[in-house]
């Protein structure tokens, strides 16, 4: 099966600035990591790109809040607010952003799913 992140170009060798650094184990310390993140790219043209590429694959792919909470387990309430979230990280790394949207809190689950939406083929 393939998952939506598998789709990134280069995600294997992207998974931390993409995937991991928003995750429930790292997002609480986004303010340490970004800006060493946002450094690293300032040095690297190379990296830069390849990670400028893969963001902007996945801000155009738009993944779902179900999507996004799969690899991170950070829920967004909607798909604006993980649009938001995203384009301000992007804004942050590349252009004149000062500083990143923290992710949600971690303790913030996705609600509760629907008893009369699921099917015997979920």
């Amino acid at each position: 099966m393939t998952r939506w992140w598998d789709e990134i170009p280069r995600i294997d060798r992207l998974l931390w600035p993409i995937i991991y650094m928003h995750s429930v184990e790292f997002g609480d310390e986004m303010w340490r990591f970004a800006p060493i993140l946002r450094a690293e790219l300032a040095a690297d043209p190379e990296h830069r790109d390849r990670v400028r590429e893969a963001l902007d694959f996945v801000i155009a792919r738009r993944p779902t809040p179900e999507e996004w909470f799969h690899p991170t387990y950070i829920w967004f309430f909607d798909q604006r607010e993980l649009d938001e979230y995203l384009q301000a990280f992007h804004d942050y790394l590349f252009g004149d952003r000062p500083e990143p949207i923290y992710p949600p809190d971690s303790e913030r689950l996705p609600p509760e799913p629907d008893p009369g939406s699921f099917t015997n083929d979920q």
